[in-house]
């Protein structure tokens, strides 16, 4: 990928207990989600070398907790542009008192300092749930995750990207054996739940294509999934495609990756 530092990433953490992903151009630094408190993101930003003070923007998907936790106290103590759909912010609670935001809306792209980061609607159990795709220069990265189907939508906007970060959150078969309540099994594996290891290979195999060079697996459940069953799964589906396939953590962010 010589040639291409411009564009770089780093998965601060992934799954129930906090999701939050970096982004960078050259100029702008920006995060999506943070479930994270604002201690723990320092940390985890100090890890890859970037500390919250240099952030241009906070992008929201939508207002469970695990994905806004930690981002009222961050805006309001460094001051950093909240950019969210109209929904998630009315439903936000966690969110608590924030000096302001500016309303984003699925398919309309938001430009900052080289960046191009375009929402599409999300089908989840949130207000106005989005994810997002991120283009800088002429490179494209696919962000899908807290969906509990795959329209035909999310498959064109992530089609020839060249980094997919995809959810790939449960086992079924373990889900539905497992601990969790039934109804809490019914709201994972519905429509506004979250997708499955199956319904993740799915997606890869319609959208892969030979300049696809890298998957990262997302929100990994720790109780209904296992990473070797997601993983082989999504090697199946890519097929003789061979992009870097990697699974997100939960407890510690990846290095800071070229896209």
């Amino acid at each position: 990928m010589k040639g291409h530092s411009i564009f770089k990433f780093s998965v601060l953490s992934s799954g129930s207990r906090g999701n939050c992903i970096y982004l960078e151009s050259d100029v702008a630094k920006i995060i999506i989600d943070s479930g994270l408190s604002v201690r723990e993101l320092k940390r985890r930003l100090m890890t890859i070398g970037r500390t919250p003070e240099e952030l241009d923007a906070v992008f929201l998907t939508h207002e469970h907790s695990d994905h806004i936790g930690g981002v009222g106290p961050l805006v309001r103590k460094h001051g950093i542009p909240l950019y969210a759909t109209e929904g998630t912010v009315r439903a936000g609670e966690k969110l608590g008192s924030i000096p302001g935001f500016s309303t984003i809306r699925a398919g309309e792209a938001v430009h900052i300092d080289g960046l191009e980061i375009e929402p599409y609607a999300t089908l989840h159990d949130a207000r106005e749930s989005v994810a997002y795709v991120v283009r800088c220069q002429n490179r494209k990265l696919g962000h899908a995750t807290d969906m509990g189907r795959v329209t035909h939508e999310v498959r064109e906007k992530l089609k020839n990207s060249h980094v997919l970060l995809v959810e790939s959150n449960h086992d079924v078969e373990m889900l539905d054996v497992g601990p969790y309540p039934w109804p809490v099994k019914q709201r994972i594996k519905g429509e506004l739940g979250h997708l499955s290891n199956e319904a993740c290979g799915e997606l890869l195999a319609a959208v892969s294509h030979e300049h696809l060079e890298r998957v990262l697996l997302m929100h990994l459940s720790q109780t209904n999934n296992h990473s070797e069953i997601a993983r082989i799964t999504a090697l199946q589906a890519l097929g003789s495609s061979t992009p870097h396939l990697e699974l997100a953590q939960q407890d510690q962010a990846t290095e800071l990756i070229a896209v």
